[in-house]
C-alpha cells in the first residue's frame, strides 16, 4: 500500500508522530511517503538560532526527497498565510507550495493528515475527492490548549461559531474517512470545534518508540544513570523529578521548580531536573529555586538516558508525549488533575491539584520511598509497551486504511 503522510514541517530525529508513525508503518511492508515543507520544528520560534541550529540545522532547508527511516521524505517550498477574518477559507501559517501536484505524481492509496484545519488538509481533500483517494485525519488539540477553565475566550469562541459555516472545513470533513484524535477530550474538540462527524471518530493515542525508550536492563545502563547523575551534580540517594519540553508559562514547570524549593527546606535529596528550552527569564525562573538544574534541549535519541536517570517524571499542566516516553522508562508519573489521558498514570503515577505547589511538592514526597517507586516503575514500563508502542498503534491504523 503507498501511504503519504503530511505535515506541515519535519525535523529528522525529533520524537513526533510524523517521525515514528511513517517508520511504523514502513516497517510493516508499506511503501511510506511523507510530503512536508522545507520548515523545521520551531522554524519561527524566536530563539531558534540559540536552542535549536546546533541540533537540527539551518530553520528552513533546502528543498528534497530522500529516504530515512524506512520511508521517504519530500520537502517542498512554502509561503505563510497570516491570520485574518478576511482569508476567506479561515487558514492561517504554512502553505505547501504544488502540494496538489505532488500528489498526482505519487498517485497515494492513502493520505493521512496530521491536522483539521490547516491548508495543506484542504489541498490533500480537494485530491482526494478527485481522485477517489482514501483520506483521513487526526487531531492533536488537547481542551486545556484551547480552553481556559473549561471555556473558550470571546475570540476561541467566534471561531468555533465560524467553524459551522466553512465551506473548507466542510469539504474535509466530507471527504474524511475517520479521524484520529489522539484522546477522549481531543475527540469532544474535534466534534464540537471543528464540526468532524461523531461516526468518523477512532481516539487512538500518540505511540512510544519502545526500541528507544526503555528502562534500565543491564550493568551499562545502570552506570549511564550513575555518571550522568554524577555529571548534572545529584547523588544516588537523590529523589529527582524530572520535566522536559518547554518552559512557557503555558507548560508552568515553574510549579515543579517552586515544589523542589520547598521541599528542600526539610529535605535537600529532593532535586528538579528541566530539559528544554525557553526565554532567559523563564529559565531564570528555574535557576533561581533551590535544588534545581537546568540541561538545554537535547535530541530524541539521547532523552532515554536523562529519563534514566531520574526517579519521577512531573508535568505539571497540560498533556505531552514525553509523559509516555518517561514512563517508557520506568519513570512513575505526578500530572496535572486537569488533564484528560487518565490512563498514563493508572497506578502508575499520581494527579495533583493544578497550580498547587504545595500539592505537588506533598505527591513528590510520597514517593520518595523507592519500593513505591519500583512498584509503579513495572506498572508503567508495562502499561506503555502493551498499550502504547508505535508498532500496536501502526497495526490498528493500517487496519482502518485497509477497510473497504
Amino acid at each position: 500500500m503507498k501511504i503519504v503522510i503530511i505535515s506541515s514541517w519535519f525535523s529528522e530525529n525529533m520524537g513526533y508522530a510524523e517521525n515514528f508513525l511513517p517508520r511504523a508503518l514502513a516497517k510493516l511492508g508499506n511503501d511510506v511517503h511523507i510530503i512536508t515543507s522545507t520548515a523545521q520544528v520551531y522554524y519561527n520560534s524566536p530563539n531558534y538560532e540559540e536552542t535549536y541550529k546546533e541540533h537540527l540545522g539551518p530553520a528552513i532547508v533546502h528543498e528534497e526527497t530522500k529516504l530515512i527511516d524506512g520511508f521517504t521524505l519530500h520537502r517542498l517550498p512554502f509561503d505563510e498565510v497570516s491570520k485574518s477574518l478576511l482569508n476567506p477559507f479561515g487558514f492561517y501559517g504554512i502553505r505547501l507550495i504544488g502540494l496538489f501536484e505532488y500528489l498526482e505524481k505519487l498517485k497515494p492509496d492513502v493520505i493521512q493528515v496530521f491536522n483539521i484545519d490547516e491548508f495543506a488538509t484542504f489541498e490533500a481533500a480537494k485530491f482526494a475527492k478527485k481522485n477517489g483517494v482514501k483520506f483521513f485525519t487526526e487531531s492533536h488539540v488537547h481542551a486545556s490548549v484551547l480552553q481556559v477553565n473549561g471555556k473558550y475566550d470571546f475570540k476561541t469562541y467566534l471561531m468555533k461559531k465560524a467553524n459551522m459555516f466553512r465551506p473548507a472545513l466542510k469539504l474535509i470533513n466530507e471527504i474524511t474517512s475517520k479521524c484520529f484524535p489522539i484522546a477522549e477530550d481531543v475527540a469532544d474538540i474535534a466534534i464540537t470545534f471543528y464540526q468532524v462527524p461523531k461516526e468518523k471518530i477512532i481516539v487512538q493515542s500518540l505511540g512510544v518508540n519502545t526500541d528507544l525508550f526503555r528502562p534500565i536492563e543491564n550493568e551499562k545502563d545502570k552506570d549511564e544513570r550513575i555518571q550522568l547523575r554524577k555529571k548534572l551534580g545529584f547523588h544516588e540517594s537523590d529523589v529527582v523529578s524530572i520535566y522536559s519540553g518547554r518552559f512557557s508559562s503555558g507548560k508552568s514547570p515553574n510549579i515543579l521548580a517552586e515544589a523542589i524549593q520547598l521541599l528542600q527546606l526539610r529535605d535537600s535529596s529532593f532535586k528538579g531536573l528541566f530539559i528544554g528550552n525557553g526565554t532567559d527569564e523563564e529559565k531564570s525562573q528555574l535557576l533561581t529555586k533551590n535544588g534545581c538544574v537546568v540541561h538545554p534541549f537535547v535530541m530524541v535519541n539521547e532523552l532515554p538516558k536523562f529519563y534514566r536517570a531520574s526517579d519521577i517524571g512531573v508535568w505539571p499542566r497540560e498533556e505531552s508525549t514525553s509523559q509516555l516516553d518517561a514512563a517508557a522508562c520506568g519513570l512513575p508519573l505526578i500530572l496535572s488533575d486537569k488533564i484528560k489521558v487518565l490512563e498514563r498514570v493508572k497506578g502508575n503515577g499520581l494527579l495533583f491539584n493544578e497550580g498547587d505547589v504545595n500539592d505537588l511538592a506533598e505527591k513528590i514526597s510520597s514517593l520518595k520511598d523507592i519500593q513505591a517507586r519500583k512498584i509503579m516503575s513495572k506498572i508503567s514500563v508495562e502499561n506503555v509497551f502493551q498499550n502504547f508502542s508505535w508498532d500496536k498503534i501502526a497495526t490498528e491504523r493500517l487496519q482502518e486504511y485497509s477497510k473497504k
